[in-house]
């Protein structure tokens, strides 16, 4: 009997053990299991939002970052152009004041140099700005080289006996030569007027300064021929 009920009593400890045993340890590993997968899933999908939504925030935000440089760039650009067109704008002004104020100063000194001889009415002022003298009257000058017209061979060979006059005008160049010989009067036959225009080109003026200008003079000279 006592040894039955002691049987007894093992089994039914046996049976205790493995009925509570097996089922708490079945019921914490799945409660460990379950516990695991769902906190590592739940995790891993938080995890995984909160980086999908940080880098869309992180990348609106680079956007908007370049957007605004870009913008900041364009104003940077128009002020440097617009600094660029103001400088451009002032250098025309001011070459364009220095082309005025040149043309100011050269119409100031050719009236200064007018008004030296805008009183006489013998003096002409030509394209080139030099005056011109239309006779040699209160003018000073000098004859480097003078040489005398001699009696034309012409004129000696047909045996002519009279005295030859010729008036002529002559302008003096500013290099003292002498041009534009016209003549005025006298005799024209005999080969006088060729006699008095061959030496007149050779004649020599230093060059003739008035008012402290260099000018040009016209002259006009009586040459008379005698027989020797």
């Amino acid at each position: 009997m006592s040894k039955f009920y002691i049987l007894s009593v093992i089994l039914h400890g046996i049976a205790i053990f493995f009925l509570f045993g097996f089922t708490k340890d079945e019921e914490i590993k799945f409660k460990e299991k379950n516990t695991v997968v769902v906190s590592v899933k739940n995790r891993r999908a938080v995890s995984d939002n909160t980086d999908i939504s940080s880098i869309k925030e992180s990348e609106k935000k680079e956007e908007t970052v370049v957007s605004q440089e870009k913008i900041v760039e364009k104003e940077v650009m128009k002020e440097e152009r617009k600094e660029i067109e103001k400088k451009e704008v002032i250098t025309k002004k001011k070459v364009e004041v220095k082309k005025q104020e040149k043309k100011e100063q050269k119409s100031t000194k050719a009236e200064e140099v007018y008004n030296e001889f805008k009183d006489q009415n013998r003096f002409l002022q030509g394209e080139d700005g030099i005056f011109t003298a239309t006779s040699q009257d209160g003018i000073e000058y000098e004859i480097l080289k003078e040489i005398d017209p001699q009696y034309p061979i012409k004129a000696k060979k047909i045996g002519y006996n009279g005295v030859g006059i010729v008036k002529v005008k002559f302008l003096v160049d500013i290099d003292g030569t002498v041009k534009k010989i016209e003549f005025i009067s006298g005799e024209s036959r005999f080969g006088f007027r060729e006699e008095v225009e061959k030496v007149l080109k050779k004649w020599k003026f230093k060059p003739i300064i008035y008012k402290g200008k260099v000018i040009k003079v016209y002259f006009e000279k009586e040459f008379k021929f005698k027989k020797s």
